[in-house]
């Protein structure tokens, strides 16, 4: 209390007597609003602000409450809270403390709608890769939406004015409250079996998250995944976001958008019309002299080719021609006279080297005659003489492998000769001085020049077969 006569109190005592105040008059302050500025201490305790479009209350809540709650606080939850007012002495700040903190209704929803989105997601049911591109001029539009509300009326009248002979078919269904979900998903799959349109809008107007809410549910998800046309979500407001909407191939702003997205004008097609009308007599133009072009080049082509073979045959004829003069009596006769200038070069060089290293071994043993004791002369003779008759026997082991290589040469080379294979009982038949290949190579009546091994064989070709 202030001193006798002393109308002014301390700060301490105003703080006492504002904190007596509220707990007389508020004993219990219950409201509601949205949670914001929320933070949590080191020590568990909330600290956070509830506010409204007009105001705002800072509010406190200690963590042994913290610890009852049912749900996570969040920046934007919708709540309603208990509690009672008070003045932080320490710091002169007003605020609540807080005693019991119930998530509201919407904040509920809130939090459903987030939980069943994570789902859905994570199930594929939001894929960016499944979502197809609208028809560009569909044969006929589909509304899913109710017939009372001013959304039917706004669509019809836009669809009208963009193209007027657009046929639209209304699956009717209600679009809030109880049932309204089921009854939106069946009006989807009724549009989609019916094969009569090539894409679908779902839409209504806008509204709170609870009158919206039948636009989140499961079923209605899955309906538009399931549909085998393109579907256009166009639910309340450009602010207004539902789960139809991430599972939609395009989402629109509003239901008067969806109608715009989904039928071109008329005006700007007629005008597209003419643009291509007058771009196709340009392209004739254009394409005219690449036809001609073409045309040369082909011509081209052709004398090219033609050339190309022409040349081909002629170096055929002239192989051909270089095969008839090859003698493989000559060749071999060359190949053996070669084998028989390497032997001699052979040989040669084989008893050079043997008369070199004799030499050498004598020129040794007379420096060591010189060098060495008569004692040790004896002992280093028969070593030069054991090593000089290895060598020799060495090389003369190398020349018998040259003379065995070029024996089995021979005989491989022999082995070739056509000779052989006309001892063998085969033979060689010409007309006109070249090889018979096949049938096609004779005529009835040519002569016919057979080799056989000892000898030749003169013939006149009366019938020819060819086998099949």
């Amino acid at each position: 209390m202030a001193k006798s006569g002393d109308p002014y109190l301390t700060v301490t005592e105003a703080t006492r007597q504002i904190n007596d105040t509220f707990e007389a008059v508020f004993p219990q302050l219950l409201f509601h609003g949205e949670i914001s500025q929320l933070t949590v201490a080191a020590s568990g305790h909330l600290y956070f602000s509830v506010k409204d479009q007009g105001a705002q209350l800072s509010c406190v809540m200690w963590a042994g409450m913290v610890r009852t709650l049912s749900f996570k606080p969040a920046q934007g939850v919708a709540v309603r809270v208990h509690g009672r007012p008070n003045v932080y002495a320490q710091s002169g700040r007003f605020q609540i403390v807080v005693s019991r903190l119930l998530e509201d209704g919407e904040g509920e929803l809130q939090r459903k709608f987030l939980e069943l989105k994570d789902r859905l997601q994570r199930e594929g049911f939001f894929s960016v890769e499944r979502k197809r591109p609208l028809p560009f001029l569909p044969r006929a539009v589909g509304l899913v939406t109710s017939k009372t509300g001013a959304v039917l009326h706004d669509m019809m009248v836009k669809l009208r004015e963009r193209f007027p002979s657009m046929v639209v078919y209304l699956s009717e269904t209600r679009v809030q409250g109880d049932g309204a979900a089921k009854e939106i998903a069946s009006a989807i799959r009724k549009l989609d079996e019916s094969k009569l349109v090539d894409v679908i809008i779902v839409a209504r107007g806008g509204g709170s998250l609870e009158d919206l809410w039948a636009f989140n549910e499961e079923e209605v998800v899955k309906a538009v995944f399931a549909a085998s046309v393109p579907v256009v979500s166009g639910v309340g407001h450009e602010t207004d976001t539902t789960l139809c909407d991430f599972a939609a191939d395009v989402r629109a702003p509003t239901p008067t958008a969806a109608a715009e997205m989904v039928v071109p004008k008329v005006s700007d097609l007629l005008q597209r019309v003419g643009e291509l009308e007058r771009r196709l007599k340009d392209f004739d133009r254009w394409l005219q002299p690449l036809v001609q072009r073409v045309d040369e080049l082909s011509m081209r082509l052709d004398a090219r080719a033609g050339m190309v073979v022409a040349e081909a045959k002629l170096r055929i004829k002239a192989a051909e021609a270089r095969l008839t003069s090859i003698k493989p009596d000559k060749v071999l006769e060359l190949l053996r006279g070669r084998i028989d200038l390497f032997h001699g070069r052979l040989y040669r060089v084989g008893m050079a080297s043997t008369d070199r290293h004799r030499a050498t071994v004598t020129h040794l043993h007379e420096r060591l005659r010189r060098a060495i004791p008569s004692e040790r002369i004896a002992h280093h003779r028969g070593i030069v003489d054991s090593l000089g008759g290895r060598l020799l026997v060495g090389v003369q082991r190398g020349v018998e492998d040259a003379r065995s290589k070029v024996v089995s040469l021979g005989q491989r080379l022999d082995s070739i000769n056509p000779q052989r294979v006309l001892d063998r009982g085969y033979s060689i038949v010409r007309v006109s001085g070249k090889n018979v290949r096949s049938v096609v190579d004779v005529s009835s009546g040519d002569t016919m020049e057979i080799s056989v091994s000892d000898g030749v064989v003169l013939g006149t070709v009366t019938q020819r077969s060819k086998e099949r």
